[in-house]
């Protein structure tokens, strides 16, 4: 007897699916999280379960197929902060994919749902929708409690968008308020942001008068980062968005994964004053 497929079951399980697996990925590596781009990479992965709709694909394609929807999931899901970062990305998704597949794979084992299928990697459960919903708000919950336990839970605030404007010119990037950055320039005493070195090329003033050292620590030692004041710094939080001008911007040639700078808590303290 041949198992009927519901095209909107299909759809409305993998991305919820996806979903979680995307947001697991994010509290694991402590990325920047946009939900309507979350949102976007999981309903690309929805449509990409439609493939089991497909004659059986001879496992390598199948493979390379599930490579280039993983990669396209993922470049939808986080900004880009280059090569490592996003195979860093790629890497926990997989993991945590691995995980639930392995799940899959005992409940396929020890119960033999009716209505399980997996055909092309991709899931197709035959679940009502307010099961479907129910396990959606039950998912949501236990990984807020994981992260609350663990003590890995980011605030949102953590996380932000800076505008850096020096001379006319103006530069963004996205930024995360580091705990660790208690860096300060030593004769101002002014906090100092540290921002990739390629995010911030075209505004870096030429004159050396302008050039402050700001020294630094860090378990691989000690050493001086060049820095700069900028006309001012715009922090973006959510719908907030502060001016900041007594800053320091120091330029590392560092990635800083997938971010671009890293604030001093004072610059954010400053946004909620």
């Amino acid at each position: 007897m041949k198992q009927k497929i519901y095209i909107d079951i299909l759809v409305g399980v993998n991305l919820f699916i996806n979903y979680f697996l995307l947001l697991a990925v994010s509290k694991l590596l402590s990325l920047p999280v946009k939900r309507s781009r979350l949102l976007l990479a999981a309903s690309l992965g929805a449509v990409g379960s439609l493939s089991i709709l497909l004659p059986e694909i001879p496992m390598f394609f199948s493979f390379l197929l599930k490579m280039a929807m993983s990669a396209l999931i993922i470049l939808a899901a986080y900004p880009l902060a280059g090569l490592k970062s996003f195979l860093r990305e790629l890497a926990a998704f997989y993991v945590i994919s691995f995980s639930f597949a392995g799940f899959m794979i005992a409940l396929w084992y020890f119960f033999a749902p009716q209505g399980l299928i997996i055909k092309n990697s991709v899931v197709y459960f035959n679940i009502s929708p307010l099961f479907l919903v129910g396990m959606t708000v039950i998912c949501y919950f236990i990984i807020r409690l994981i992260h609350r336990i663990t003590g890995r839970q980011a605030p949102e605030d953590l996380f932000c968008t800076i505008q850096i404007d020096m001379n006319g010119r103006t530069v963004s990037c996205s930024a995360k308020v580091d705990t660790g950055n208690t860096l300060k320039e030593p004769f101002s005493n002014a906090p100092v942001a540290v921002v990739c070195e390629d995010c911030i090329t075209e505004i870096i003033p030429k004159e050396n008068k302008k050039i402050r050292l700001v020294p630094y620590q860090s378990v691989s030692g000690t050493g001086l980062l060049p820095a700069f004041k900028p006309d001012k710094l715009t922090v973006c939080i959510g719908s907030r968005k502060t001016e900041i001008h007594e800053v320091y911007i120091a330029v590392t040639k560092s990635k800083l994964g997938a971010f671009s700078a890293l604030l001093n808590p004072d610059l954010c303290q400053k946004t909620s004053a």
